[in-house]
């Protein structure tokens, strides 16, 4: 029964939309659901119980690492990018990063402009950047690497990790009815266990693939 993960999202925004947007096309095409900041909506908690939630109800967690270090949490003073992989690696959440080249950030300042850099908290950016890539990590130059990146991390994942995922609701329906019939034949056999006579009994079990095949069954004589 095919299932279908959820991919949490993190990254700084402005500067790294279209590799945001490379992730979340390479997560689609590979079946599974991404899950992030584009999602987020106004609710009664704080934006950190909001990401914690998400990051909880997510199978992993992929870190889009650029050359920005992102929006200070006024308490920790981290960013709250950095608060994001801390926390998924703190529950153990499957985690992996796709870190930007020092020549792909050249280019992107070049043809952009200097919003595309860390001015202000370079020292903590550097001090995160050598964080992750003491973990799982890899390099990218363009989108298309990441979309290389999470296909491959995520076929690996999925032999290394019992995923829990989420089952498409005509599975469950499906699964539900299964169950329900093989309770039915295991409530049939006991009866039969039970009976008194050795006479052949012929009834109809629904195969658990076609439902359409008969079974027959001859108590043992006691």
């Amino acid at each position: 029964m095919k299932k279908k993960l959820q991919i949490f999202v993190s990254s700084t925004f402005t500067d790294l939309k279209k590799e945001r947007q490379a992730a979340v096309e390479a997560i689609l095409k590979s079946g599974n659901i991404p899950a992030g900041m584009e999602l987020f909506t106004a609710e009664n908690e704080s934006q950190l119980d909001t990401i914690k939630r998400w990051i909880n109800e997510s199978d992993v967690y992929c870190l889009i690492l650029g050359g920005r270090y992102g929006s200070i949490e006024p308490q920790s003073k981290k960013s709250y990018t950095e608060i994001e992989y801390d926390y998924a690696k703190s529950i153990e959440k499957p985690t992996f990063a796709v870190v930007i080249t020092d020549e792909y950030l050249n280019k992107k300042v070049k043809e952009n402009n200097i919003d595309f850099i860390e001015r202000e908290n370079s020292e903590k950016l550097k001090q995160f950047r050598d964080k992750v890539l003491s973990n799982i990590s890899s390099f990218y130059e363009s989108p298309n690497d990441i979309k290389l990146a999470i296909h491959e991390t995520l076929e690996e994942f999925k032999e290394r990790y019992n995923f829990s995922g989420w089952i498409p609701g005509n599975n469950e329906t499906q699964n539900a009815k299964l169950l329900e019939e093989n309770s039915k034949l295991k409530d049939r056999i006991l009866q039969l266990e039970q009976l008194n006579n050795y006479e052949e009994v012929c009834f109809k079990v629904p195969d658990l693939a076609e439902m359409t095949d008969y079974y027959q069954f001859y108590p043992s004589k006691p």
